[in-house]
């Protein structure tokens, strides 16, 4: 018995259970690449046929559609699930075409990609960083004048004046006049 589960038993047939048998782990790796090419071709015309019936019985259910039966189909679960196990099946064996295709060119795997890129990071040299530039230290420093404040007014009068504004925006943030 195949390890496929009890749901894709009775969701495909005879014929369908073979073709996804072929696609599980132990079985992919027999079959040529040709007959790989092959299986999918078949599985793709599956998965499109149970596609469209499952797309026709929900519309029924909707009452989008005339009856395609004598009675209207009342649950498309089964042929959901027949979709979704052919695409698997599909899914399968594209990845055992590309997996092959990779072998056969030589093309390195996004892993082995992945894993080549870190071993460059770790062997370039840990001691080559930038300089940090301007950090922060005690904070702003004051500006140094070059000119002392030789206007006719006086200190005494530009604080009475600058309090006098302080007072003023007080009262009128607190509503009084």
């Amino acid at each position: 018995m195949s390890p496929t589960t009890n749901a894709e038993n009775r969701a495909l047939n005879a014929a369908e259970l073979e073709m996804v048998n072929a696609t599980l782990p132990d079985a992919i790796e027999r079959p040529t690449t040709e007959e790989l090419k092959a299986l999918a071709h078949r599985l793709r015309q599956a998965h499109s046929r149970a596609n469209d019936i499952s797309i026709r019985q929900q519309r029924e259910i909707r009452g989008k559609a005339e009856p395609h039966a004598a009675v209207r189909a009342k649950d498309a679960a089964g042929s959901i699930a027949k979709t979704q196990t052919l695409m698997e099946a599909i899914q399968r064996i594209n990845g055992e075409l590309a997996r092959r295709e990779e072998i056969e060119t030589g093309r390195p795997s996004p892993a082995e990609f992945a894993r080549r890129a870190l071993e460059l990071k770790m062997a370039a040299d840990a001691g080559h960083h930038p300089d940090a530039g301007q950090t922060a230290k005690t904070g702003m420093r004051p500006k140094k004048r070059t000119e002392e404040f030789t206007g006719g007014t006086s200190k005494r009068e530009m604080g009475r004046v600058s309090q006098a504004g302080r007072v003023a925006q007080a009262h009128k943030d607190s509503g009084k006049s």
